[in-house]
């Protein structure tokens, strides 16, 4: 660890040595192993500095200043928060975490041929030599992620077997309530979808406002040919919360990666969505709307690999910044120079409500082959003064002439959405944080 990154890892090695009897599987010492070697990279490494390019725009200093321990175990929940979370009333399988644990009083798993879905706890035991090769499999440039697999409490795995459709859309649900205050919660993913299948993941991270925690989230997904796999995200972290999503996807040929998400809450906000198309004629489609105010930071990083011939990546991201709030969009596109007739497509826009708002954009472009279509674009603007007198001139009051422009604005990250569901709960949750302003 060197001394630019003003960050005494030592401090979570600490918290790992107290605190490890209390993680999931410690009877296997395999996994013993991989925690420590973790750690052990961590504390050499530290966190990420601002001189760090990929972190220049995220505030870490909060995580530098306090050490954050593991959650205690506390599986009770009001049947409500559930309920209200929940966007449709299916069949479907629902994963419940409570402050980083999986709860299964909680949870209900439904069986389907051709499906495994676990939670990480329960498959490290079951087959052991699958989790080892999935947590072996880190993103070794990540010091965050060495951190995540040292002190990991949750996370699932789903498995999806060759041709099989998944019926229903599985639910996810990572919820802190009390005994989570001054604590982080760290989970990892894994998603495993063989040639030719198909399925649906929605998630949700939801916590109460006042509460300072530290959230971790990864989720690695591995799409075979042909397969298809779309994860739309919910994240409506409350105010004080440190809030940090990593999603990576694995595309081999044929194979069609979608992630939507909306970020409403969270003091500090990170969202990382890094796609690799390793597999020609693969698809990747991203979109994503970031709402923010006074105490509210929002960071969006993406990283597109083309790798192959004839891939196709579309990104759209919205921003709206109120006073007081900040955000940061960087997309990153690289095309390797065996590459060629690669398609790929970036769009970030944001929209100021006030003055004292800030949002910075950054997108980028590596391009190593010559025969590509390969765009990217980026605004920042304010309401359009005409629009609102337009609209005030046709009865509406001033809060839902602006209301309607908003929705307007972040309407293209939206429209594709098949699930109707999913996409009112989206305009819904974007509705009430325009109406809190």
């Amino acid at each position: 660890m060197t001394e630019k990154n003003h960050f005494d890892g030592l401090n979570y090695e600490n918290v790992y040595a107290a605190q490890k009897n209390m993680l999931p599987g410690t009877e296997l010492s395999w996994l013993n192993d991989i925690r420590q070697s973790s750690m052990t990279k961590f504390v050499e490494v530290g966190l990420p500095g601002p001189k760090v390019e990929e972190w220049r725009y995220t505030n870490l200093t909060p995580l530098k200043s306090e050490t954050y321990e593991i959650a205690d175990k506390s599986p009770s929940m009001s049947a409500d928060i559930l309920a209200d979370l929940t966007v449709q009333e299916n069949t479907g399988s629902k994963v419940v975490f409570i402050n980083g644990y999986f709860s299964e009083a909680h949870s209900k798993i439904v069986s389907q041929s051709g499906i495994i879905l676990k939670s990480l706890p329960d498959f490290l035991k079951s087959d052991q030599n699958s989790a080892q090769a999935l947590l072996s499999s880190l993103d070794k440039q990540n010091s965050l992620e060495h951190l995540n697999t040292a002190l990991m409490t949750g996370g699932y795995v789903l498995q999806v077997e060759e041709n099989v459709k998944l019926a229903e859309p599985i639910e996810i649900f990572h919820i802190a309530t009390k005994g989570a205050e001054a604590k982080a919660l760290r989970s990892k993913c894994f998603i495993e979808m063989k040639s030719q299948s198909s399925a649906c993941v929605i998630e949700h991270f939801s916590s109460p406002d006042g509460f300072d925690i530290w959230r971790d989230n990864v989720t690695r997904a591995q799409l075979s040919n042909g397969s298809f796999l779309s994860i739309y995200s919910f994240q409506c972290e409350g105010s004080e919360v440190i809030h940090m999503n990593r999603v990576l996807a694995d595309l081999g040929e044929d194979a069609e990666f979608r992630h939507q998400s909306l970020n409403v809450g969270g003091k500090i906000s990170r969202t990382e969505v890094k796609p690799t198309l390793n597999g020609l004629f693969a698809k990747t489609n991203l979109r994503g709307a970031f709402l923010g105010r006074e105490g509210s930071s929002h960071d969006v990083f993406t990283h597109m690999k083309h790798m192959v011939p004839q891939g196709t990546s579309d990104q759209i991201y919205r921003g709206v910044l109120d006073k007081g709030g900040k955000s940061a969009f960087q997309g990153k596109a690289y095309v390797a120079k065996d590459a060629q007739l690669t398609n790929a497509d970036q769009s970030n826009k944001n929209l100021l409500l006030d003055r004292g708002a800030e949002a910075n954009s950054k997108p980028e472009l590596l391009i190593y082959a010559d025969d590509v279509k390969c765009s990217h674009g980026a605004t920042v603007g304010e309401l359009d003064d005409q629009a609102l007198f337009y609209l005030e001139s046709r009865g509406l009051d001033k809060n839902a002439a602006k209301g309607l422009l908003v929705e307007a604005f972040i309407a293209e990250v939206f429209e594709e959405i098949d699930l109707e569901a999913v996409k009112a709960r989206y305009l819904d949750l974007a509705r009430k944080w325009l109406d809190k302003g």
